[in-house]
């Protein structure tokens, strides 16, 4: 027959204690869990977040993922999950309700608590560089009825929107409406070479393809700002 064991502090009778304490006493007097501050950047312009040293896509997921990361919990509670819930309010504050549930001494136990925080500001580096007018290419629209030549920018424009979000220079630094076309100056050369093959396949036709120097890099090679020119006409 085994000896019978009480806490010292409540006096109650227990084969379950956590140090010199019941489980009751425990939770009374020790938070499972506490949440450093967050911090979480976004850009004003693409909208991405820094996360993990990354720009990525704004989502709730993301948030969420930040808060759990913010997340301590105390070493007694084996098998701990983290449930995070984000509620947004207006001028980017936010609200996070973190839930954690675990085991201490065979027993589930599960707490809850909530942060507020507000998302900061500022500019990524793509973005800079789109501001100051950075362009690797050019894509030039042309077409000789208004319909086409309209519908050809919003298609590109439809396209840049999807690349930029596997690559943040896949934007225009300018758009320029011209006679029977658009020219669109863009940040990234994959993302105008991938739009114009698109372009040219779409409206059955040809890519002209120009390019310009530019200077020359750290290594001396050259540099070329390329041009693709996509018509919908036959010259």
């Amino acid at each position: 027959m085994g000896f019978k064991q009480f806490c010292p502090k409540c006096g109650k009778e227990t084969n379950l204690l956590i140090g010199k304490i019941c489980l009751d006493c425990f939770l009374k007097n020790n938070k499972l869990f506490s949440i450093e501050k967050i911090n979480i950047t976004q850009c004003k312009h693409c909208q991405k977040l820094l996360s993990m040293g990354k720009w990525i896509d704004f989502n709730d997921e993301i948030l969420a993922q930040n808060v759990a990361s913010n997340v301590k919990i105390i070493p007694e509670i084996e098998e701990p999950k983290i449930f995070v819930e984000i509620q947004s309010y207006p001028e980017l504050n936010y609200e996070a309700l973190v839930q954690i549930k675990g085991i201490i001494n065979n027993t589930i136990v599960e707490k809850e608590d909530s942060i507020k925080f507000q998302i900061k500001e500022t500019t990524c580096d793509s973005c800079m560089k789109l501001n100051s007018n950075y362009r690797e290419a050019i894509l030039q629209l042309r077409s000789e009825k208004k319909e086409n030549e309209d519908s050809m920018f919003q298609i590109a424009k439809n396209l840049l929107d999807m690349e930029r979000s596997k690559d943040s220079l896949s934007g225009t630094s300018k758009i320029l409406k011209i006679n029977h076309g658009y020219d669109l100056q863009i940040g990234s050369k994959k993302a105008a070479i991938k739009i114009a093959r698109h372009l040219a396949k779409l409206y059955n036709t040809k890519i002209v393809v120009s390019k310009k120097l530019i200077g020359e890099d750290e290594q001396g090679k050259r540099k070329y700002r390329h041009t693709f020119c996509v018509r919908d006409y036959k010259e």
